[in-house]
């Protein structure tokens, strides 16, 4: 018997209804789904940085039947040979007790259907191929995680960029959106830096932006023009019935560095 647990998708839900109840409620950026920015798509194609970003679920084995959580994003920031380094969300990290597992673009993601479940489900077999991964270190600062694995596959790394973006910057954002794998989208950053998830227990500094996300989208990438890490995403707002987009938040760059300089001195 298999069970398919979702408990990292409940707690996004809660940081997505929760960010609505955090920062208030402006516009609607629902059809943000649709944008693309064709001269980004062409730039992230070219730039070969798609295998630079990861998903991760984390699997939990109690009284012999296993559970999968809905998992979350990531992308690859650092290598060492054969290991790799790669920024997430705490709170994507957070299952107690639990194996974390990455997969990559490469790897094939079969799904089948369950009795009584209205989407697919990946087939049990796919995780076996998946990396087994840790979390090396969990800020306390934002909701930003440091996972390592090893894989033989050449994947490739992001650059962090120097500055954070501004207000009014395009972005790019890369995820996996419910089952939607390694998806992008587009949008702009449309706030300066402001808090965000204290009701969650993952507190941020955080801008807002209009790229569409969705649970499964967290620890994902925020790419600039250039092609630089701008920011990781860990959740954003939805409205209460959880079907109108209203804004994502990124963990801007002066963050995440201010993040690995504390990992760094551990």
């Amino acid at each position: 018997m298999r069970k398919y647990r979702s408990g990292a998708a409940a707690l996004l839900l809660l940081i997505l209804a929760g960010g609505l109840l955090l920062c208030g409620c402006r516009g609607n950026a629902d059809d943000s789904r649709h944008i693309v920015y064709e001269d980004m798509k062409e730039s992230f194609d070219k730039s070969g940085l798609l295998s630079a970003n990861i998903g991760l679920f984390s699997r939990t084995e109690t009284d012999g039947s296993v559970s999968y959580g809905e998992g979350g994003s990531g992308v690859i920031f650092k290598r060492d040979g054969n290991t790799y380094y790669a920024l997430t969300a705490a709170h994507v990290v957070s299952v107690e007790g639990a194996e974390l597992l990455v997969y990559t673009v490469n790897t094939e993601m079969k799904t089948e259907e369950i009795p009584g479940v209205t989407i697919n489900v990946l087939s049990p077999e796919v995780y076996d191929t998946m990396y087994a991964a840790e979390a090396v270190y969990v800020s306390a600062r934002d909701d930003l995680a440091v996972v390592r694995f090893s894989a033989n596959e050449e994947l490739a790394v992001v650059t962090i960029a120097d500055a954070d973006p501004r207000k009014g910057d395009r972005i790019l954002c890369v995820g996996n959106p419910q089952n939607d794998w390694f998806a992008l989208s587009y949008g702009e950053v449309t706030s300066g830096m402001e808090s965000f998830g204290e009701a969650q227990g993952f507190p941020s500094n955080v801008m807002r932006h209009s790229a569409y996300i969705q649970v499964g989208s967290s620890g994902g990438a925020a790419l600039n023009e250039q092609m630089q890490l701008v920011g990781t995403v860990p959740g954003g707002s939805f409205s209460l019935d959880g079907k109108t987009f209203r804004f994502g938040v990124l963990i801007p760059a002066g963050e995440i560095k201010l993040c690995l300089d504390e990992w760094n001195r551990q």
